[in-house]
């Protein structure tokens, strides 16, 4: 197993452009794999396809909006009574 080539990786935030993003994605993938690691795919997906760099991009959206609706949701629900025990 390499050495996690943390010093080469690029942040691909979603400030940055989709076509921008998927570039650093791609490079990130090919840095991982030029340092003899696996790509943590508990974290990322082991693609350098921009259709599936893509969809993961937006499947990890909509999981963090739905988190957010979630706790949004939560905070406003009124509180529960205490349970004497």
């Amino acid at each position: 197993m390499g050495h996690w080539p943390k010093d080469k990786l690029l942040r691909h935030g979603p400030d940055l452009p989709m076509e921008e993003r998927i570039r650093r994605y791609q490079h990130n993938v090919r840095a991982i794999r030029e340092a003899g690691c696996k790509v943590p795919t508990s974290a990322m997906i082991d693609s350098l396809d921009p259709a599936e760099i893509e969809l993961w991009f937006a499947d990890g959206a909509f999981t963090i909006q739905r988190l957010e609706n979630a706790i949004r949701t939560l905070a406003n629900s009124p509180e529960e009574p205490d349970q004497d025990s």
